[in-house]
């Protein structure tokens, strides 16, 4: 991507730095892949000031947290609850993206007009729905690392399964125990051959 005189390199790579996080693990792990994955769709939006910029990253930030919380809800082992919560997700992440693209495609034609764009507003923080809808997110990713982890289970279904070991082991030792000296396979094997 070439840099435009009015945006500052510091920005810039601050920018490609916190999108090359999303890209991460297209690039095998690989950080500058990552970078340059995030400068290549950073350079399709022809930003040519730091609002543009932001507005840019934020795009390629809610579309790429779009299809992750599809590609989660595609999980057959889901609860259709979390489905839908996941697919809900998505659409509010969407509905910010195209909004944030009408602003980018707003401000560019007053760029490219020289008119003057209506007064930057105040950033809005993000509102209730983005923010869960992005902890969903992170919370769908966290149980699919864990899962890859433990075999495929989650961390619920792991603890269980070592409880349910563990009553198993308990229980033996107790019918062991509870096992007449001449059928008890401990005392047995301690015993004296006649």
């Amino acid at each position: 991507m070439s840099l435009p005189a009015p945006i500052a390199q510091a920005i810039l790579d601050t920018v490609i730095g916190r999108l090359a996080v999303l890209f991460i693990t297209g690039a095998a792990g690989d950080i500058t892949g990552g970078r340059e994955a995030a400068r290549q769709m950073l350079a399709a939006y022809n930003a040519e000031t730091p609002d543009e910029l932001t507005l840019a990253a934020e795009i390629i930030s809610l579309q790429l947290h779009t299809l992750e919380a599809l590609s989660y809800a595609s999980d057959p082992g889901l609860s259709l609850n979390k489905v839908f919560r996941l697919r809900g997700s998505a659409v509010s992440l969407s509905r910010e993206s195209h909004k944030a693209q009408r602003k980018l495609d707003q401000l560019q034609r007053a760029r490219r007009t020289g008119t003057t764009a209506q007064p930057a507003e105040a950033p809005t923080p993000p509102s209730p729905a983005i923010e869960n809808a992005l902890d969903l997110v992170e919370t769908a990713r966290d149980a699919v690392q864990i899962a890859e982890k433990t075999g495929g289970k989650s961390w619920t279904q792991a603890f269980q399964e070592r409880l349910t070991t563990k009553r198993i082991a308990q229980n033996q030792k107790k019918k062991h125990a509870n096992l007449p000296a001449h059928r008890n396979p401990a005392t047995q094997a301690a015993a004296p051959a006649a």
